[in-house]
């Protein structure tokens, strides 16, 4: 009769257990000295060996002839309870013993004596099933036990059992068993002539989670009768795709090719796949990504699938793959409890597709990343010099106010309507990248002309979010206060109560005040700022604030360094921006927004 691989290559010492080093090392310490505990507690997660612990642990206190603390396998001890013809070792199930009656039983042996060797062993496994009365039938003998008598209690769930039990354990935490120390320990189970590929060993370790009676169970199902075990095989034993849909899917997402992906989940499912298995395999494909981004090579990849990861996570931001990461984990949550899976899974890639400020925090973070990449990107091909830096651009894109129902189709052929018929106007030759144009200091601020003082633009600008010296003969406000206190104090106010407006504002200067408007000057080459402080929102809270500061009331404006103070329509500015983005970036990379 077959006998399956788990049972056939289970461990009879403590050197072939995998991944327990912690554990192995001190109970073959125990034993090798003989100050072993009357009573232990194995806990831990299916399949990491606490059930074969104990089974070698009740051999190796009992051998007569112990190999460096591992029994020898020899002797009469060791053959009568691999055999299991002594009754001096006793297994029960508590899942299916777990009423008091059934406990006493057992407990009646207790205090006879072991016929054919030197110490009793019970061995009790999932005890966490036994009911409250037989915890407290089992408390008094476990406390003080017979001389000869020795408690192995294995459980899944610690968490369940009293914590008067608990108390009088040595407890022993049995971990996840490593893929790689899966991979090795699987090797033993080829036969002569037979061979595996890496990557087939490898899925399955990755698919037993931790688990070493899965992956026997799994290496049991995919072992073919003839030829070698392949990736191949072991993926459509699993009911999982192949990494070349893989790569194919996760390269959609990057490219926001919506149809793609959609195309693709189409395929998924008439070839039959398990969603779930799907997205399982796209989180660790995910999270090879990021390992890759990282500089972490996994030593279950071959070379060729490592430069594959390689060179498709340096496609993606890390903020970006992380996101993607955390939304495949938020729908495999969701699945287990939808009635359609492919709902979920088509959600899924037009989120990815279509991120949007409704997403959180962490798909904002994901978008200006991916953003900046693309303009890095875009720099490194082209030997002219961007005056906006990706940071700042990314930024302005994405603080924008969400997209309204105009931002359609028509609509932008409107705008770039606008931007080809309007006139060239003196602020249009401000935007591009002059070496020679520099700004001017906020020291040099006049409120009185308009013009800019000859000589000023000489000097170096601070920065827009220090102190303007009160220099000047400003009659001061009703309050006390001149302009450029006022200004002052609006900025330490807006640095807290307004930080996204305040960050915009550190890339200009005072321009002065006149006939009761403020002036923020932005230079040429952030020139596009100006329509976002401008917006109707913005404009209003910086005008109260200075209401509020001066007693007063208070109009403020935004302009360019070099351009000429003349009121412009909300078109006219919406083309002045949009174009000026078009040069910096291309036209390409520009999505409008309708006002």
């Amino acid at each position: 009769m077959y006998q399956s691989l788990y049972r056939t290559w289970r461990v009879r010492t403590f050197s072939e257990m995998v991944g327990q080093d912690h554990v192995v090392r001190t109970l073959r310490q125990q034993a090798r000295t003989g100050h072993f505990s009357h009573a232990y507690l194995f806990s831990g997660s299916r399949g990491t060996g606490k059930t074969s612990a104990a089974r070698i642990l009740s051999m190796a206190i009992n051998c007569q002839n112990l190999q460096d603390g591992n029994p020898c396998l020899e002797c009469e001890a060791c053959i009568s309870l691999q055999s299991g013809t002594t009754l001096d070792v006793f297994e029960m199930d508590a899942a299916s013993n777990s009423r008091v009656e059934e406990i006493r039983d057992m407990l009646e042996k207790v205090s006879y004596p072991p016929q054919f060797v030197r110490n009793k062993v019970y061995i009790i496994d999932e005890v966490h099933m036994l009911s409250n009365a037989a915890f407290n039938a089992l408390l008094k003998t476990l406390e003080e036990p017979p001389s000869h008598m020795v408690f192995i209690l294995a459980t899944t769930e610690p968490q369940k059992i009293p914590a008067t039990i608990l108390s009088r354990c040595q407890r022993f935490e049995f971990g996840r068993i490593g893929e790689k120390d899966i991979v090795e320990r699987l090797k033993v189970a080829l036969r002569p002539g037979l061979t595996a590929q890496p990557e087939a060993l490898a899925l399955i370790a990755s698919a037993a989670e931790g688990s070493m009676r899965d992956a026997w169970s799994l290496m049991d199902m995919c072992l073919p009768e003839k030829g070698d075990l392949t990736e191949e095989r072991v993926r459509e034993a699993l009911g999982a795709v192949d990494r070349g849909f893989l790569f194919d899917f996760i390269a959609a997402l990057l490219h926001r090719d919506a149809a793609s992906a959609i195309h693709q989940i189409d395929q998924l499912m008439r070839t039959g796949k398990d969603i779930q298995v799907f997205l399982k395999d796209l989180s660790q494909h995910l999270r090879s990504l990021i390992a890759a981004k990282l500089d972490i090579d996994s030593r279950l990849a071959t070379k060729e699938n490592q430069k594959r990861y390689r060179d498709q996570a340096a496609n993606a931001a890390l903020e970006q793959l992380t996101w993607m990461l955390e939304r495949s984990v938020q729908a495999e949550g969701v699945l287990r409890w939808a009635a359609q899976q492919r709902t979920v899974l088509e959600v899924y890639a037009l989120t990815i597709c279509h991120p949007r400020e409704s997403d959180g925090s962490l798909a904002m973070q994901a978008r200006v990343a991916q953003l900046e990449l693309q303009l890095q990107t875009l720099q490194s091909e082209s030997s002219i010099p961007h005056a906006v830096s990706p940071r700042a651009a990314s930024a302005r894109l994405a603080e924008q106010d969400p997209p309204s129902e105009k931002n359609t189709p028509e609509a932008n052929a409107d705008i770039q309507a606008i931007v080809t018929e309007l006139p060239a106007e003196p602020e249009q030759a401000a935007l591009t990248n002059s070496p020679e144009q520099e700004t001017v200091p906020a020291q040099a601020a006049d409120p009185g002309p308009e013009s800019t003082p000859p000589g000023a633009a000489e000097a170096a600008a601070p920065p827009a979010d220090a102190i303007v010296p009160d220099e000047g003969p400003d009659a001061p406000f009703s309050s006390g206060m001149t302009p450029k206190q006022i200004w002052n104090s609006m900025l330490e106010r807006a640095k807290k109560e307004l930080p996204s407006v305040y960050s915009i504002m550190t890339g200009a200067r005072f321009g002065g005040f006149q006939d009761g408007c403020y002036r923020l000057m932005f230079p040429a080459e952030n020139g596009y700022y100006t329509s976002f402080v401008m917006a109707d929102s913005r404009r209003t809270m910086i005008e109260q604030l200075l209401t509020q500061i001066g007693g007063q009331p208070a109009r403020f404006e935004a302009l360019v360094e070099g351009t000429q103070q003349k009121e412009i329509t909300a078109a006219q500015r919406t083309a002045r921006d949009v174009q000026a983005l078009a040069d910096a970036f291309g036209r390409q990379n520009v999505i409008v927004h309708g006002e």
